[in-house]
């Protein structure tokens, strides 16, 4: 089905498929479309999907990537989609391999969590990834990183080692504990020389955030000072109403960058050394229930908008966030429904994965979508939404039952909804009669100061 929608076109596609889950996994089935293996339709009456579900999803994106490992020194490398998306030479390939290194781990992390001896492929998932980190620090590999050097500026290394820095700090009991002290202190060197180093002023401020704060929580020297800097000139990119501002566009990244990583950092690190400024971030987080779901539709599933949308999922990881702070007045049943609505509306799509990996895309690959900062792992930032997991089993984003929302009780046929987000200058449209939701939002870039060519270019930022 396809709903065209003014200013923005939305294509809404779903279908059902089969995945099945083993404790091994191997790739003769990873390019198939995912299946729900026995759906609970009481409890999920419009998806079926539960906590199991999420897990066999996120086992089913995992071992898609470990069909390209058969040792523990294979890389997380994968084929290149053609067109626009890195590498073009040898020079970016270890930043691609870290990338899909550390990008993976947002997936695998919640799943040792629980299973620390997961098995994929005939490989233990947790040794690969402590043997591979082990790499990043040993000047004789190939996948060494090179630390930033004195004057060196920001890079996209700085964005790999703050997502390492983020899986660490979940789950530091597989991934970080059992390394070697040695191992550690030359981790800690090397991610600390781009830590506590220069920035971009949008979301990267929080890749630098993280790595200081995994480190000091660790009892390592840090530079604390830059630390409480970089806080709070994030919280400065709050505009209100749920939306952060990423310097200069208004678009996920409020929600799979700053919203995310604001709630993360407060439950893990804030509520501990810095009450105050976690309180900030939980109070910005707690915005978001009255204005963010009504951008998806009556069927669970999410607009093209805006730049990287080849994360797709990580769209979600707001919704099961929201139980890291009980709420009565969020309707924990909606927001499970809209995010499992999600994962179907791609996992169960036939072109969602080519190669054994997701296409560089929306539904399937789409070259329009691509920004030359990505390589194909990049894809796998989507797994963030896996962090979801982390919530207890007993929490009611997981127990309470499937519901329609707002599509049940507040739109009626007919009629026409409007959200107006006054700061940002958002507008939320939904259309109860076909179930469609529409953003409206606004871009200040000019195409002649889009240097890097997603913003001012691409359709998904224009506005009326």
């Amino acid at each position: 089905m396809i709903r065209k929608l003014n200013l923005i076109s939305v294509t809404f596609l779903m279908c059902l498929w089969s995945f099945a889950q083993s404790e091994d996994v191997s790739i003769e089935t990873s390019n198939k479309t995912f299946e729900i293996v026995n759906p609970d339709y009481q409890l999920s009456p419009y998806t079926g999907m539960t906590k199991q579900h999420w897990k066999d999803a996120a086992l089913y994106l995992l071992e898609g990537a470990f069909g390209y490992v058969n040792s523990l020194d294979d890389p997380m490398k994968f084929p290149k989609q053609p067109g626009k998306s890195y590498p073009h030479d040898e020079r970016r390939v270890p930043t691609e391999k870290l990338e899909g290194l550390c990008r993976t781990l947002f997936v695998a992390a919640p799943l040792l969590k629980e299973n620390p001896n997961l098995t994929i492929n005939k490989i233990k998932v947790a040794d690969y990834y402590r043997y591979q980190i082990g790499k990043l620090i040993d000047p004789k590999s190939e996948s060494y990183i090179v630390p930033r050097p004195k004057n060196g500026g920001p890079s996209q290394n700085l964005v790999e080692f703050g997502a390492l820095a983020v899986s660490l700090l979940i789950n530091p009991e597989v991934l970080w504990e059992p390394l070697p002290q040695h191992q550690k202190d030359e981790l800690a060197k090397a991610m600390l020389s781009y830590g506590d180093g220069p920035t971009v002023d949008s979301n990267w401020k929080f890749f630098n955030i993280f790595v200081l704060s995994f480190f000091k929580d660790q009892g390592y020297d840090v530079n604390e000072k830059l630390l409480v800097e970089y806080l709070e000139k994030s919280l400065t990119h709050y505009r209100g109403q749920g939306w952060y501002n990423d310097s200069p566009a208004y678009d996920y990244y409020s929600m799979w960058a700053f919203q995310m990583y604001g709630a993360i950092w407060s439950e893990y690190i804030g509520n501990k050394y810095y009450p105050e400024i976690a309180s900030k971030f939980k109070e910005n987080f707690n915005d978001l229930k009255d204005n963010y779901p009504y951008m998806f539709s009556e069927n669970g599933e999410m607009i093209m908008y805006g730049r990287s949308i080849s994360y797709r999922i990580g769209a979600i990881i707001p919704f099961p966030l929201m139980g890291l702070e009980t709420d009565s007045n969020i309707n924990y049943g909606w927001m499970r429904r809209i995010s499992s609505g999600v994962i179907k509306q791609f996992f169960t799509h036939p072109d969602f994965m080519e190669d054994h990996v997701p296409t560089l895309g929306f539904y399937g690959a789409f070259e329009p979508a691509v920004q030359v900062y990505s390589c194909r792992g990049s894809v796998y930032w989507m797994g963030k939404a896996f962090l979801g997991l982390l919530i207890p089993d007993d929490n009611p984003f997981w127990t309470a039952p499937e519901n329609n929302g707002a599509w049940e009780t507040e739109f009626q046929k007919d009629k026409v909804y409007n959200k107006y987000q006054g700061a940002s200058e958002i507008l939320i449209t939904d259309y109860p009669n076909i179930g469609a939701s529409e953003i409206r939002a606004w871009c200040h870039e000019k195409v002649e100061d889009d240097w890097q060519g997603f913003r001012a270019r691409i359709q998904g930022y224009r506005k009326l």
